[in-house]
């Protein structure tokens, strides 16, 4: 009796539906049945084996078991082979699928796109939306805690570690490199905003700010041949966008303590630069940030509040008066000193008073990089100091192609619209624009860093 996959196997002769059967009917039965059952899953088993040979032989694949069957004649071994060639054919332009996400966040399931593993993720720290990323995971926290009106200590190291993960995840993602943004989100400015700028960089700018920061960070490694421990530090924090310096040369007017308490107090404190316009920002063994301190006179400078600047410094909401160009100007402007002790850049900075009139301040902000006894870099600490809007723009036109420079006052609404990266990809069209400009200078400060650099010179 033949038997096809689904139909019912008919009832047993000595399987009788009546009241009293006996045991040896039922027995019978059960053993009838297991049978079906065993003959049932040896055919299914077999058509299968067949079918896995049939598309491991179509794709080109080994198969440990003997030449293909036809599927019980149900596909000839001819049409077989040629559908194999047909598929062997294409399977070169075929797109490999990308990883599936089963844990996609609120945001990215409600808006049907793709998002990553880690949280905040990708998509929503480019929309920012971070703080509503949530998804049934743990969350990651990305808080801090206020001491006092002047000091306040990051997230701890499980919870920035987390928030970097995120910031590499989206960097990847949107094709920014990480060292470009972390600085700047660091102090305070807003990363979503960042990520949609430097994306639309032109190609050659990106390439230039990648071979630089590439260049930096082989020469910082090859500082720490005799310190294996901090260059494995320094090396896998390069990777999350930190370049932190090692310094050969020991400063001998700094005083030498032991405690990193000691140390830091030292530095953020207004005895040690002689006025409260200052921000310090300290950090651990592992180069994270674990504390942030501001001067006396800060919240005079911005006119607001200490508390005021602490929140939105940690909010990312602290500085809206600089243009987007300007914001890549001064990240380039530390970039070119990597090697050294300071960095200098100008910035301007839109105030209020208590009537709301608002004002402009120009400010030259100083960076100094701390270093501990070995030489390792512990802290910087920002100065600011009041400058005039002659040095502003004397400082602004080093960057600028000789037809886009200035010399007086600017609108600042004007200035930051013309200034973005969109409005200057679109109106680039001869050579003789801001971001091809600043190109050729990351370029030329390459090629100088490799001809005067020791450990560069062999390189092409």
């Amino acid at each position: 009796m033949s038997i096809k996959v689904g139909q019912k196997r008919p009832p047993s002769s000595e399987c009788v539906c009546v009241r009293g059967i006996s045991l040896i009917s039922v027995r019978a039965f059960l053993s009838d049945d297991d049978e079906w059952c065993r003959q049932m899953a040896e055919r299914l088993f077999t058509i299968n084996q067949a079918a896995a040979q049939h598309l491991a032989f179509s794709f080109g694949m080994p198969s440990d078991a003997p030449a293909v069957a036809s599927l019980s004649g149900l596909v000839p071994v001819a049409q077989q082979q040629g559908d194999a060639e047909m598929r062997m054919s294409g399977a070169a332009g075929r797109k490999k699928r990308s990883k599936y996400t089963s844990n996609s966040c609120l945001q990215c399931k409600h808006k049907k796109r793709k998002c990553s593993e880690v949280r905040p993720c990708a998509m929503c720290v480019m929309e920012g939306t971070s703080d509503r990323c949530l998804s049934e995971a743990k969350d990651v926290t990305l808080s801090t805690t206020i001491q006092n009106r002047r000091e306040a200590f990051f997230q701890d190291l499980e919870d920035q570690d987390a928030a970097l993960r995120s910031l590499k995840d989206t960097s990847i993602h949107s094709g920014v490199n990480i060292t470009l943004v972390r600085p700047l989100w660091e102090l305070g400015f807003d990363v979503s905003a960042l990520f949609k700028a430097f994306r639309i960089l032109p190609l050659d700018l990106k390439a230039a700010m990648d071979e630089a920061v590439d260049l930096v960070r082989k020469v910082m490694r090859s500082r720490l041949t005799a310190n294996p421990a901090y260059k494995a530090v320094l090396t896998q924090q390069q990777e999350f966008g930190r370049l932190s310096n090692f310094s050969e040369e020991r400063d001998e007017t700094q005083m030498q303590v032991d405690e990193i308490e000691d140390r830091f107090d030292q530095i953020a404190s207004d005895g040690r630069w002689g006025h409260g316009r200052w921000l310090s920002v300290e950090f651990d063994s592992n180069l994270h940030c674990r504390r942030l301190r501001i001067g006396d006179d800060v919240a005079d400078l911005l006119g607001c509040h200490h508390s005021e600047i602490l929140s939105r410094f940690f909010c990312h909401d602290l500085v809206h008066s600089m243009s987007e160009y300007e914001v890549l100007v001064a990240w380039t402007c530390v970039l070119l000193s990597s090697f050294g002790k300071q960095a200098a850049w100008y910035m301007r900075v839109v105030t209020s008073d208590t009537c709301g009139r608002k004002g402009k301040l120009y400010l030259k902000c100083t960076l100094h990089k701390s270093f501990d006894e070995e030489g390792r870099q512990f802290g910087y600490t920002i100065v600011f100091d009041p400058a005039s809007v002659e040095e502003f723009h004397l400082f602004k036109n080093r960057f600028l192609p000789p037809a886009m420079r200035t010399t007086g006052p600017e609108d600042v609404d004007d200035a930051t619209k013309r200034e973005s990266i969109v409005f200057m990809r679109r109106l680039r069209i001869s050579s003789e624009d801001r971001l091809s400009h600043l190109t050729g200078l990351v370029k030329g400060w390459i090629q100088e860093m490799k001809s005067l650099h020791p450990t560069l010179r062999s390189q092409p």
